[in-house]
């Protein structure tokens, strides 16, 4: 199949090929920024934030939060008097955090769904081909015709879903990943919010 594919961005449907290839690149960049950023750069000891902020030490409690989102939240709940105030600063931030720790996530699943369609559109485009000039042609030329036309778009959708499915797959588990980092942030903000009560 290796074969049939390195093949296929000399034939009729390269165009196709080569398109859905740029999609995965930038499907590739959105998973190694992504991934770099949600394992790597944003690790923290959430029970060493949290000790901190139970102390009142908001300057430490921001320090070991570091470059995580949760950080921008402990500044700006820790600098409310009140409560109430702490939970309305870190509201006000909390629509950029969410923002910032979701960037991009959402160009997966269009990945996803656009080298599934380009795929698709490359199958129409070898049909196309294969079908048209048919009637002037001779046997040996309609079998060549014909088997160019329907190896490229058979090869195209191939290509379109083994780009597509691992771009959907990678969606999911980012945006799940995403979705619990915004969880600890919110467990944060909570702790800042409390601390302020006493």
């Amino acid at each position: 199949m290796l074969d049939e594919l390195i093949k296929g961005f000399s034939g009729p449907g390269a165009a196709f090929m080569y398109v859905i290839t740029a999609v995965l690149a930038l499907g590739l960049a959105v998973v190694l920024e992504r991934a770099w950023l949600y394992w790597l750069r944003w690790r923290i000891d959430a029970a060493a934030i949290s000790g901190r902020i139970s102390e009142g030490d908001y300057d430490a409690a921001e320090g070991a939060a570091g470059a995580h989102p949760s950080a921008r939240l402990i500044r700006a709940g820790s600098v409310a008097g009140s409560s109430d105030g702490a939970w309305d600063a870190m509201g006000t931030e909390a629509a950029l955090v969410e923002t910032t720790i979701r960037a991009r996530v959402t160009y997966l699943a269009m990945v996803g769904n656009v080298a599934t369609m380009l795929g698709l559109l490359g199958t129409v485009y070898g049909l196309i081909f294969a079908f048209s000039g048919l009637d002037a042609a001779s046997a040996v030329e309609r079998t060549a015709r014909l088997s160019e036309g329907i190896g490229a778009a058979m090869v195209t959708t191939a290509w379109g879903l083994i780009v597509g499915i691992p771009a959907l797959a990678a969606h999911a588990l980012l945006d799940s990943k995403a979705a619990r980092l915004l969880a600890r942030c919110e467990s944060i903000a909570a702790a800042v919010a409390l601390s302020k009560r006493s």
